[in-house]
């Protein structure tokens, strides 16, 4: 009995230090919106699971941050401001929006020097920042798309995945500056972006602007096809 109530004690202390492990592994910072849009507001934010204490312009933020269901505006500060991702942390925008005030010239990104931040957008979520920077690894699902407001560099030190179905475009980078500046950032599953293969790029904002959409490659498009013909043939019989 001494043994199994020994036993007992380091089972439990066990799975206590384990949960307390898994509840410091899930900390975040979760988005609120109680008071405004704005994310230099901390009042907007639940900092409860979090060591953090404070959103603040160019400042790393050293926890991952959490947006579902809500709108975020970058205020339109002096300079170029952004969200500041701290190295090895995420944001995540769940079914949201994050955009900017209007006249407004920031972003997201890594601290200068970055090792790596990832953003990633699910569930019919709309990123349109006017730059990334800083080791940004941003990862697009299908439901999902991004606009870049800036021209010149606004995928700067930074890469963008794409997976069939999302969309990325760009207001002020036409498909010969995209393909010549920017191609080589993009993957699609993780594979290498190849126009006409695994994307297709449009002129987009008038002459302005590109839209790159990804498509599936020939090879995955002809089983589709024949996984669709087996359908319909097997409902016939």
């Amino acid at each position: 009995m001494a043994f199994y109530r020994i036993t007992m004690k380091s089972t439990l202390a066990t799975l206590t230090a384990f949960a307390a492990f898994l509840c410091s592994s899930q900390a975040a910072i979760v988005w609120t919106g109680a008071t405004s849009t704005d994310p230099f507001d901390d009042s907007n934010w639940d900092f409860s699971g979090s060591g953090v204490s404070a959103v603040d312009a160019n400042v790393s933020v050293a926890d991952d941050l959490l947006i579902a269901n809500g709108t975020i505006e970058i205020p339109n500060l002096a300079g170029q401001q952004r969200v500041q991702i701290g190295n090895g942390f995420a944001m995540t925008l769940d079914n949201s929006t994050l955009g900017l005030v209007a006249g407004g010239n920031d972003g997201t990104g890594g601290q200068p020097g970055s090792a790596g931040v990832n953003i990633n957008l699910t569930n019919g979520s709309q990123f349109n920042p006017f730059f990334i920077v800083n080791a940004v690894s941003l990862d697009i699902d299908s439901t999902s798309s991004a606009t870049f407001g800036g021209g010149g560099n606004p995928v700067n030190i930074s890469t963008i995945n794409l997976t069939f179905g999302s969309t990325l475009a760009f207001r002020a980078e036409t498909p010969a500056a995209f393909t010549a500046e920017h191609l080589g950032k993009i993957t699609v599953n993780g594979a290498p972006a190849v126009d006409g293969v695994n994307i297709q790029i449009a002129p987009f904002n008038g002459a302005s602007g590109s839209v790159i959409t990804a498509i599936p490659e020939p090879s995955s498009a002809v089983l589709l096809g024949f996984a669709g013909l087996a359908l319909v043939l097997r409902r016939r019989k």
